[in-house]
């Protein structure tokens, strides 16, 4: 696996333990350590998500924010693999 596969796969972990979470907040919304689960997942996939846009550009056309050159289409998209 190389290092766009790496840290794509790290972001889609994050989300997916965030949807969990947060359909087992939805049953039980005053549990204190559901929350911080939920608080802390939700920081290592931000910092995820900052890791591969730094490296290899947004992960989704609202976070294109280059205004010298449209590049979103430049590179595969993420989740194309890298054959493509």
């Amino acid at each position: 696996m190389n290092e766009r596969q790496t840290l794509l796969h790290k972001v889609q972990m994050y989300d997916f333990a965030l949807v969990d979470a947060a359909l087992f907040l939805d049953g039980h919304p005053k549990d204190a350590a559901a929350l911080a689960y939920y608080q802390q997942t939700l920081a290592m996939y931000d910092q995820a998500v900052a890791d591969y846009e730094a490296q290899f550009g947004p992960l989704a056309k609202k976070q294109a924010k280059d205004t010298a050159q449209w590049r979103w289409v430049d590179d595969p998209w993420p989740w194309e693999g890298e054959d493509n």
